[in-house]
C-alpha cells in the first residue's frame, strides 16, 4: 500500500491565502489518524505500507514519466493533466496516483520492470520515507 507523505501538509496549506472556511476544513482532516489506522489494518494483513515524498507526484506523466521541461512550469492545469511530450491526458489526481503506486512498487519490488527507483540505495538521507 503507497501513500503521499502528508508531513506538514497543513503548513503548505495554509501559506495560500484561502477563507476562513477553507482553513477550518482543512486542518480538520484526519491525516495523522488515518495514517495510524492503515498501518496498523496492514500490519494485521502482512501489506507494506510506503510513504513517497510528494514532489512532482502530480506533474509527472504517469505513462512516459516526463516532466515539464522548463521549470516552474507544469503539465497539469487544475484537475486536468495532459503530458505534453506523449499526448497523455487523464484526471491530474489520477495521474498522480498512479505515479504514487509505481514509486511505491518500486520500493517494494525494486526487481519489478517499469519505474526504477533512484533513491533506493539512498533512502537513508531521506527521513521522510517510512518502509512500514
Amino acid at each position: 500500500m503507497t501513500f503521499e507523505n502528508l508531513t506538514n501538509i497543513r503548513q503548505s496549506l495554509n501559506t495560500k491565502p484561502r477563507s476562513k472556511v477553507e482553513r477550518r476544513r482543512t486542518n480538520n482532516w484526519a491525516f495523522y489518524q488515518l495514517r495510524l489506522f492503515v498501518e496498523y489494518k496492514a500490519n494485521i494483513a502482512g501489506v507494506p505500507v510506503v510513504f513517497v515524498p510528494p514532489a512532482y507526484t502530480s506533474q509527472t506523466c504517469s505513462r512516459c514519466r516526463h516532466i515539464h521541461p522548463i521549470k516552474g512550469k507544469s503539465f497539469r492545469s487544475g484537475k486536468f493533466f495532459k503530458c505534453g511530450h506523449c499526448g497523455f491526458e487523464h484526471n491530474a489526481d489520477i495521474n498522480a496516483a498512479k505515479n504514487i503506486a509505481a514509486l511505491g512498487l518500486s520500493v517494494i519490488q525494486p526487481e519489478s520492470p517499469g519505474l526504477t527507483c533512484q533513491l533506493l540505495g539512498q533512502m537513508s538521507l531521506f527521513g521522510m520515507f517510512d518502509l512500514g
